[in-house]
C-alpha cells in the first residue's frame, strides 16, 4: 500500500498560471498512480493508458475549477474512477475486459519471498479484478493507493459510512477467495 503522499508545493498554482513545466510535473507525478487505478478497474491495459489520457487532458482544461478543497491527487483518483466506472458502464466498450491477465502488467511491489508470494500476488490480483465495480474501486483506492476513507469518499462523492461498508464487503470476499493462503 502506498502512503498519502502531499502534493507538490505550488503546483496547483503553477498549473493555473499555464506553466508547462508544472503540467509535465503533474504528469510524471502522477501518471503511474492513474494508470494503476485504471488498469485494476478495468483490467485493460489499452484502456487504461486512454483514461489515463483523459484525465490528464481533463485536468488542463479544467485546472481552474479545482477549488482545492480536497488534495490535487483525490481529485485526479475522482476523474479517474468515474471515467473507469463510465467506462466500465458503457455499453459499447471498445476492447473485451481481459480480467486478471491485464492486471500482470501492473508492477508489483517488491515484497520478496520468491514463488509462493507469486502465487499469493496473482491470486489476489485475480480477486481484485473479479469484485463488482464499486468495490473494486474502494479497495484499489485504499489498499493499494493508501488513500484515507474520506479521501474516497470525496473521490467517489459517496459518504463515509458507505465507503466503510462497500470496503468491508470486499475484503470479506477477498478473504473467501484467499482462504487458502490463510494461516
Amino acid at each position: 500500500m502506498r502512503e498519502s503522499v502531499p502534493d507538490p508545493p505550488g503546483l496547483v498554482e503553477r498549473l493555473r498560471a499555464g506553466d508547462p513545466v508544472a503540467f509535465e510535473e503533474l504528469v510524471r507525478t502522477y501518471q503511474h498512480r492513474v494508470f494503476g487505478v485504471a488498469v485494476r478497474m478495468l483490467g485493460n491495459a489499452a484502456e487504461a493508458e486512454e483514461i489515463a489520457q483523459e484525465v490528464f487532458l481533463r485536468v488542463h482544461r479544467s485546472v481552474g475549477e479545482f477549488r482545492g478543497e480536497a488534495k490535487l491527487s483525490t481529485w485526479l483518483y475522482a476523474i479517474t474512477s468515474r471515467l473507469c466506472l463510465n467506462r466500465l458502464a458503457s455499453a459499447e466498450r471498445r476492447h473485451p475486459r481481459a480480467g486478471a491477465d491485464a492486471l500482470e502488467d501492473v508492477p508489483a511491489s517488491d515484497t520478496g519471498g520468491g514463488l509462493e508470494r507469486e502465487e499469493v500476488t496473482t491470486a489476489l490480483r485475480q480477486a481484485i479484478a473479479a469484485l463488482p465495480e464499486e468495490r473494486r474501486i474502494v479497495v484499489v483506492l485504499r489498499d493499494v493507493e493508501g488513500l484515507s476513507y474520506e479521501e474516497i469518499a470525496r473521490a467517489l462523492d459517496l459518504e463515509p459510512g458507505t465507503v466503510r461498508s462497500r470496503l468491508h464487503r470486499a475484503r470479506l470476499d477477498l478473504k473467501a477467495k484467499l482462504e487458502r493462503f490463510l494461516p
